[in-house]
């Protein structure tokens, strides 16, 4: 026989579930209709508390907190992937898969006959983030690596670290 679950314990274990959020998608097809735009990362892995949104690629923070975003992309063979984790439509943080030159940070396209290409890109942020923030990345050049088959090449995670200092 079971021992039964007192009312306190019970409260606790419903608190303890409702403030379970984390997501883990990967991206098997095509990411979106044109050459840049909102990666719907399609094959979610874990989405506790269903925040995430395969649909629209959007997470959606459900409460004010700090939450630890991570993205890792890789662009086709012999190219490059540029693109910017965005917060509520506001860049947070951009990535080239080329790298950057300093001098040509804004907009530089490599001449013609050089490589463009690179490794994979990673965003890995812990952000404060406002409840209804949506998070998301986003293509703004460059092609993301996809395949027929269920591998992923490219990832969009985050979760839930703890509530902020004032709302604990």
């Amino acid at each position: 026989d079971a021992l039964p679950i007192s009312p306190t314990a019970e409260s606790e274990a419903a608190a303890v579930s409702a403030s379970l959020v984390s997501f883990s998608a990967g991206l098997t097809q095509k990411p979106f209709a044109a050459e840049v735009g909102v990666i719907c990362f399609n094959k979610v892995l874990v989405n506790d508390g269903g925040h995430y949104n395969p649909d629209t690629g959007t997470f959606t923070a459900p409460q004010e907190g700090r939450y630890l975003i991570t993205s890792v992309l890789a662009p086709e063979r012999d190219q490059y992937v540029e693109a910017v984790l965005s917060v509520s439509n506001e860049s947070v943080s951009q990535m080239h898969t080329s790298g950057y030159r300093r001098e040509l940070l804004e907009y530089h396209k490599p001449s013609s006959g050089k490589c463009a290409c690179g490794g994979m890109g990673t965003f890995h942020l812990v952000l404060p983030l406002k409840a209804g923030d949506e998070v998301n990345v986003v293509v703004t050049g460059g092609k993301l690596a996809n395949t027929d088959s269920d591998e992923m090449y490219s990832t969009f995670s985050g979760t839930l670290l703890y509530p902020s200092p004032a709302h604990r």
